[in-house]
């Protein structure tokens, strides 16, 4: 069976900058597990709003690069994209834990089966939240 993952906005971000060479390769082989149809990637909304933002406000991408890397990520094999979300949930979370709301939506959409692949420690707080890095799971793969 193939293996499941939600992928964060910062595998994503960490990806399309190449700031990090050591973190791009390991992205770079998830994504080529993910072609190889070895894993099954799903994302949300709020991840695809996120790199929009992160990328044109925080790195200046011209909004019509950042535009063509949305389109082309959202091209994955066998991507699901989840554009549900539990509010109440993501609402309450904000209120007990200290992590962002993007954060917190983002957990209420993760499926159940599936593990978040990610490079922000703040999904850490979150109990019974499985979280693994890119290194990770290409290792485990």
């Amino acid at each position: 069976m193939t293996k499941k993952i939600f992928i964060d906005t910062s595998v994503f971000i960490r990806f399309l900058t190449k700031d990090n060479n050591e973190k791009y390769q390991y992205c770079l082989k998830l994504f080529e597990l993910i072609e190889q149809g070895k894993l099954r990637p799903y994302i949300s909304n709020i991840v695809i709003i996120e790199i929009i933002y992160v990328l044109n406000r925080q790195y200046s991408f011209p909004k019509k690069d950042v535009l063509s890397a949305v389109s082309e990520l959202l091209k994955l094999r066998n991507l699901t994209l989840i554009e549900s979300t539990d509010m109440k949930k993501s609402l309450m979370l904000f209120l007990k834990k200290n992590i962002k709301f993007q954060d917190c939506i983002i957990t209420t959409q993760i499926p159940r089966d599936s593990t978040l692949i990610t490079y922000d420690n703040e999904f850490k707080r979150i109990e019974g939240l499985k979280t693994i890095t890119p290194e990770q799971i290409v290792s485990e793969t």
